[in-house]
């Protein structure tokens, strides 16, 4: 892989006589946008950091490759929640004066895994951002009734006119199914999709496009196409995550409402068990995780903190989309969650196109991940490193 440095102190440390630092060795999947940020504040804060981009799409794949292999390994690593089932055996728990912090109740949860079907569990990160779905919509659009999805199609029925004839933006992608799921007592689980429920979610779903949201884009093409949409006005009712805000250059315009039983998620920073340097990772994590720099990516991006203090001081949009995820819900948390969406997409996409009918493409995805239940392996030990680091303070300011 190959490593960048993406910050510098050596004049800071006296000139090119000084010892160079050991640059923090850091891998993460941040946009172009928020790297060029994390770049110039870590420079700003004095930090020398070696960065690596995975494209997020491979991510689980690329991390999980690099951890077995215990080679070229990184200090620290940006993670999605859902990647740390999957992940967990290769991490050195965090820090307990880390874990002790403010952190929000949703933050909380993500970092923290135990027992499966047990609440809580150890401290595997420090949470970095939380995100998931939520409807974005025009302030001149009225907030729907309620947070159902019925209540939501009504509004954007409403909203139709000869000049707006798709007002709802919907995704396809099994991500965005999961509030019809969850309506239908379905998840996004082999043994919950067995029943009627599910069957009844994907159709229902799948009517919407062509009907009150537009007929998808190519494939690969839905960032630019929602984006396009939502600036020419002609999406009233954009159901999307925060990682879309900090795009949307009118914050005046938007205005943010809840969907029932909407997904919930985040990115984790995480020290893999092969870091050369742990205690450097951890240093670098609670920089990420200060108030002072989660509340300038806020600023920036109109990302969601992970810190009370940070949210308190983020902008209004930021808090607002953290109000409207806090009654979201986490993905069921197995090693499994983040594989079942290889079946899913392209079985959601069958239906919309009407190239299968709703019961001939859930009982393919059952199928598919009955079979991927049995072939994943139970979880792994934790390793046990020699240079974890201890527990003692950080320093995180």
């Amino acid at each position: 892989m190959r490593w960048i440095a993406i910050a510098s102190v050596l004049a800071a440390c006296g000139g090119g006589d000084a010892a160079a630092p050991t640059p923090i060795r850091f891998l993460h999947t941040f946009s172009p946008d928020e790297t060029e940020l994390f770049n110039a504040t870590m420079a700003e804060r004095g930090l020398v950091v070696e960065g690596a981009l995975v494209p997020f799409a491979r991510g689980q794949q690329v991390i999980s490759e690099i951890l077995r292999a215990k080679a070229d390994c990184p200090d620290l690593i940006r993670i999605d929640a859902t990647w740390l089932p999957g992940l967990r055996a290769d991490l050195i728990p965090a820090p307990t004066d880390l874990a002790a912090l403010d952190w929000t109740p949703e933050a909380a949860a993500l970092a923290q895994l135990g027992q499966p079907g047990q609440p809580g569990g150890a401290w595997w990160g420090l949470p970095q951002t939380v995100d998931g779905l939520l409807v974005v919509r025009d302030s001149a659009s009225p907030a729907p009734s309620s947070a159902s999805i019925e209540d939501l199609i009504a509004a954007a029925r409403a909203a139709r006119s000869e000049g707006r004839r798709h007002p709802l933006g919907l995704r396809v992608d099994g991500y965005w199914l999961v509030p019809w799921l969850r309506a239908e007592q379905a998840d996004l689980a082999a043994n919950a999709i067995t029943g009627a429920g599910a069957t009844r979610a994907l159709a229902s779903f799948a009517a919407l496009f062509g009907d009150v949201a537009a007929p998808p884009p190519p494939a690969g093409a839905e960032t630019p196409d929602e984006l396009r949409r939502w600036n020419s006005h002609d999406v009233a009712y954009w159901i999307t995550g925060p990682w879309q805000l900090g795009a949307l250059h009118d914050p005046e315009r938007v205005a943010v409402s809840p969907i029932a039983r909407a997904p919930r998620g985040g990115q984790l920073l995480v020290v893999p068990a092969c870091a050369k340097h742990p205690d450097a990772g951890w240093r670098l994590a609670a920089e990420l995780a200060s108030v002072a720099v989660e509340t300038r990516f806020a600023q920036a991006f109109s990302t969601i903190p992970t810190r009370v203090a940070a949210l308190a001081a983020a902008p209004p949009l930021s808090r607002a989309a953290s109000d409207a995820l806090r009654s979201a819900e986490m993905l069921p948390r197995e090693l499994v969650t983040p594989l079942l969406f290889d079946d899913l997409n392209p079985a959601l996409a069958a239906v919309v196109a009407r190239d299968a009918t709703p019961e001939e493409a859930i009982e393919g995805v059952r199928r598919g991940w009955a079979r991927l239940t049995r072939l994943t392996p139970k979880p792994r030990p934790n390793a046990t490193p020699d240079n974890a680091p201890s527990d003692a303070p950080s320093g995180l300011p």
